[in-house]
């Protein structure tokens, strides 16, 4: 075999015994049969040699390198920087990232790791280098991130049309975080045929959710029953509920009557206000739940039924359990699954929506061609909606039918919404209609009104409110706060002398 490496190996196969002449040979192939590249030198610099991969990163032969020193390889700009004199300067293990700078392989990118070799007198005696071409490596690094970018685009892109597609399907305008998360858990919840108690504000749409679920379960091809327990009479509900046989009653039908269970087979069955119910009551809807089967009034045998429950309440059932008002035993059967929807003030995004969806409904239905003032829609983003969706509904209804104008003004609201002063946080309020720099000085003047209560001083209230004493003092003298100031030669003093700077 013919080596193709440093002389110096070669060499010192002819002064050893032949038993290192096969060691050398064996450490040759060892060395050439390397993926990566191996570059070696001495202690000063000096290169030994290099193997065939080093040449096949670099693009420089052997012949050319072997006896040069490292440094004047960086000094011709072959490439950026020497891993071996990393090592010889730091006397330690390096690995650096270099560039071809020169030759056939200019800009080859190379991670090179150099790795001292002590002598017994502890100077470096030789250096390996280890380097391995990344090019290719970088670019599917780079590759692998556009990759994961254009996912998380795609990813977002199809959420939105699944969103989309989702609230086509049940008919909710859904803009606010608040909202979409309530609609992703209707949703999940549809999966399954598990109970669902509907908890919110009266108005606030619960029962749109009821039919979102009914219409992604796999019961849509069933019926959707609904029932408000609260607008029945007592005496009534049960038959209603559960039906009755023959001669139940005075008054009932001789073939009977099917209840809501029944009626709502291989379907949904929607107890709204289901907090209404009495005690009483309460005790047979329980049985329905726990065994799947209803006893009509005045039958002698249970009725197997088949429904999907989906109950809604505005009341606290949990404190009626701690009140006796409600069985806990029947408020855990409805609570499987729970979902909240939050009042229309605490998703004031939905608002521009709603009212646009409403304004398009109610302009086709009565055919007129009536528009919102921007200023209406601020308004409306405005007022505290304690009736909800029902309420903006109602009141978009009222403004289109009763007034003339084809475009609706603030003029034209309820007096009530029009008045009413926009609450905010830690009990400020902010009167309506108000130019917003005016709407800041409001907020800002009660912030220190209220730290000056709470604190005494103008010290500590601007420590609280992370302001300059001096701004306090300022903004005080600007409002006309109700505080004493104190100068240093003089004192002026307004309604409250508790207050010292």
């Amino acid at each position: 075999m013919v080596s193709r490496l440093n002389p110096c190996f070669s060499a010192m196969a002819k002064t050893e015994g032949s038993a290192n002449k096969c060691l050398d040979c064996e450490l040759e192939d060892i060395l050439e049969a390397s993926h990566d590249g191996l570059f070696i030198s001495d202690g000063e610099g000096n290169i030994v040699m290099v193997n065939s991969a080093w040449e096949r990163i670099c693009g420089i032969h052997r012949d050319f390198v072997v006896g040069k020193n490292a440094r004047d390889m960086v000094a011709q700009k072959f490439y950026t920087e020497s891993s071996v004199m990393a090592a010889i300067n730091a006397r330690k293990k390096v690995t650096i990232m270099l560039e071809m700078t020169r030759g056939e392989k200019i800009g080859q990118k190379i991670m090179a790791t150099a790795i001292p070799i002590w002598g017994e007198d502890g100077e470096i005696k030789r250096v390996v280098a280890n380097i391995r071409d990344i090019t290719e490596i970088l670019y599917l690094k780079d590759l692998l991130e556009k990759t994961k970018q254009l996912n998380e685009i795609y990813a977002a892109e199809l959420e939105q049309m699944r969103f989309q597609q989702l609230t086509r399907n049940c008919d909710v305008i859904a803009r606010s975080p608040e909202t979409r998360r309530v609609l992703e858990m209707a949703a999940q919840v549809a999966k399954v045929d598990s109970t669902v108690l509907i908890i919110g504000e009266s108005g606030a749409g619960k029962e749109v959710i009821a039919n979102a679920i009914h219409r992604l379960s796999q019961r849509n091809e069933g019926p959707l029953i609904k029932i408000n327990c609260g607008a029945i009479p007592e005496n009534l509900l049960e038959s209603e509920l559960f039906g009755y046989d023959s001669g139940a009653f005075t008054g009932a039908r001789k073939q009977g009557k099917p209840g809501m269970f029944e009626l709502a087979e291989k379907g949904t069955l929607f107890l709204d206000e289901v907090g209404d119910i009495s005690l009483n009551l309460q005790v047979k809807l329980l049985r329905a739940l726990q065994d799947h089967s209803i006893m009509r009034v005045g039958g002698l045998k249970p009725v197997p039924v088949d429904a999907r429950i989906v109950a809604a309440t505005n009341r606290n059932l949990r404190e009626m359990v701690s009140s006796g008002a409600f069985r806990e035993d029947l408020y855990y059967r409805l609570n499987v699954v729970s979902i909240e929807i939050p009042p229309l003030r605490e998703r004031r995004e939905d608002i521009p929506l709603l009212v646009q969806y409403f304004l398009e409904r109610i302009n086709k239905r009565y055919q007129f061609n009536k528009r919102f003032s921007p200023a209406v829609v601020d308004q409306f983003l405005s007022y505290s909606w304690p009736g909800n969706i029902r309420e903006l509904e109602n009141v978009i209804e009222r403004m289109l039918v009763m007034t003339e104008d084809e475009e609706l003004h603030v003029r034209h609201l309820p007096a009530y919404i029009r008045n009413q002063a926009l609450p905010l946080e830690g009990g400020m309020v902010v009167p309506a209609n108000l130019p917003l720099h005016k709407a800041i000085e409001q907020v800002e003047k009660q912030l220190i009104e209220q730290a000056l209560k709470k604190y005494g001083s103008t010290r500590k209230a601007a420590a609280a409110l992370k302001l300059n004493q001096s701004t306090v003092v300022r903004k005080i003298k600007r409002y006309n706060i109700a505080v004493c100031l104190e100068g240093d030669k003089t004192q002026t003093c307004f309604e409250d002398p508790r207050l010292r700077i």
